[in-house]
C-alpha cells in the first residue's frame, strides 16, 4: 500500500513540475558559440518586428514561455540582423543554434515546425534550382552565346510553373496544419484569384481562422474589388512636380496603371516595349499612368528622363507600402492594369507584344 502511494505521490509531484496550459508554450533554448546579452522573442506585423519579450541568456541557454490561441510565426532575435525563425504552438519547444548559424536551428516539440521545416527544404531545393539556370546563362551571356541565352530564357517560365505547382501541392498536401496558410500567404503573389480562393476553401476549423489565413482572406478581398470587369479604383498621389493627380481625372481614353520602380531592372527592361506602344497607340486615345513603387525622388525622376517615359508619372515614395499598389494587391513589378474608356479594367500584366496586340484589339479601328 505504502508502494502505491509512493508512486501516485510520485507522478503528482513530476505532473506539477511539468504541467503546462492548453494554451500555453515553453521555449526552451540553446546557443552554442561565443553570446552574451538578451534574446529577444518577436512576431512580425506590418513588415516590422514585435518584440513580445526578452530574457537575459545565461550559460548560453535562456527560457520563454507565454500563451497563444494557435500556432503562429515566431522569432528568436539576437540582434538587429540576426534571427531564429520557428513556428511556434502550446507545446514544450526546444530550440538550438549557433551563434553563426542562426538560419539552420534544430527545434523539437513543435510538430508545426516539423511542417515548416518540410517547406523550407522544398525552398532551399527549388533556390538550388534557379542558381543552376542562372549560372547557365550567367556564363552563356559572358560568351555572347545568345542562342543558349534564348534557350535559357524559354525555360525559365517552365521553372516557375514547376515550383509553383510544387508549392501549390505543399499547401493542398497540409491544408490541415497552420503552416498552410503561412505558406500561401507567402507566395501569393505567384496566386490568381481563383487560386487564392481553392487554397482558402481547403482550409477547415481553426486554421481558416489563424492569422496568416486571415490576411489571405484580405488578399482575396482586394482582389476581388480589382477583377477584370470592376471599375479601377481611384486614387490620388502626387505628381513629380509635387501636385496631386487622380485616376479619374484621366477617365475618357484607354489607360494603362503600370506599376514600376527605378530600381526594378525587370521593370527597366519592360520600359521599351511600354515606350513603343504608346509611341504607337497615343493618338489613337491611349494613355498611361505610372505609379513608381521608388522612396528616392531623384531616383525615380532620373528613371523617367533616362527611359524616356513621356506620359503621367505619381508616386508617394512609399516602396512597398505604396498606396496604389496595396489597393490593386500588387506584390510583385513590373504589373499593370488595362482600364478601358468607362474605367473598367479589361486586362492585367501585359507585356511586350501582348500589350500591343490588346491595345490594337481595343484602339486599333480607332
Amino acid at each position: 500500500m505504502k508502494k502505491i502511494l509512493f508512486y501516485i505521490m510520485a507522478v503528482v509531484v513530476i505532473s506539477a513540475c511539468t504541467s503546462r496550459k492548453a494554451n500555453e508554450f515553453i521555449i526552451n533554448g540553446e546557443i552554442n558559440g561565443d553570446f552574451a546579452g538578451n534574446v529577444y522573442l518577436q512576431q512580425s506585423k506590418d513588415g516590422q518586428f514585435e518584440t513580445l519579450d526578452s530574457v537575459v541568456v545565461k550559460n548560453g541557454r535562456f527560457t520563454f514561455k507565454g500563451t497563444l490561441e494557435s500556432p503562429d510565426m515566431y522569432y528568436i532575435g539576437i540582434d538587429e540582423s540576426r534571427f531564429v525563425g520557428f513556428f511556434n504552438e502550446a507545446a514544450d519547444i526546444n530550440i538550438a543554434f549557433h551563434i553563426d548559424s542562426v538560419m539552420s536551428p534544430v527545434v523539437t516539440g513543435s510538430e508545426s515546425d516539423k511542417v515548416y521545416r518540410v517547406y523550407l527544404k522544398k525552398q532551399d531545393q527549388q533556390r538550388s534550382e534557379e542558381i543552376s539556370v542562372y549560372s547557365a546563362y550567367n556564363e552563356a551571356s559572358r560568351i555572347n552565346d545568345t542562342t543558349k541565352m534564348k534557350e535559357i530564357e524559354a525555360s525559365l517560365d517552365a521553372l516557375d510553373a514547376k515550383q509553383k505547382e510544387e508549392i501549390m501541392a505543399f499547401i493542398s498536401e497540409n491544408a490541415s496544419s497552420f503552416v498552410a496558410p503561412y505558406v500561401a500567404m507567402r507566395h501569393s503573389y505567384q496566386f490568381n484569384l481563383q487560386e487564392l480562393e481553392s487554397q482558402m476553401a481547403g482550409f477547415g476549423g481553426k486554421v481558416k481562422e489563424s492569422s496568416y489565413a486571415n490576411m489571405l482572406a484580405e488578399r482575396i478581398a482586394v482582389l476581388q474589388n480589382v477583377e477584370i470587369g470592376k471599375t479601377a479604383p481611384d486614387f490620388t498621389m502626387n505628381d513629380l512636380n509635387g501636385n496631386p493627380l487622380s485616376l479619374s481625372q484621366l477617365k475618357g481614353k484607354v489607360i494603362l496603371v503600370d506599376f514600376w520602380a527605378s530600381w526594378c531592372g525587370p521593370c527597366r527592361k519592360e520600359n521599351p516595349n511600354v515606350v513603343a506602344a504608346y509611341n504607337e497607340f497615343k493618338d489613337k486615345g491611349f494613355d498611361i499612368l505610372g505609379v513608381s513603387f521608388d522612396k528616392d525622388k531623384a531616383s525615380w525622376e532620373k528613371a523617367v528622363q533616362d527611359d524616356k517615359l513621356t506620359w503621367n508619372h505619381v508616386s508617394d515614395l512609399q516602396y512597398w507600402s505604396n498606396a496604389a499598389g496595396k489597393l490593386y494587391g500588387i506584390m510583385s513589378i513590373p504589373a499593370n492594369v488595362l482600364l478601358d474608356k468607362d474605367g473598367k479594367i479589361i486586362a492585367k500584366d501585359l507585356r511586350g507584344e501582348a500589350l500591343r496586340k490588346k491595345l490594337a484589339e481595343v484602339l486599333g479601328a480607332v
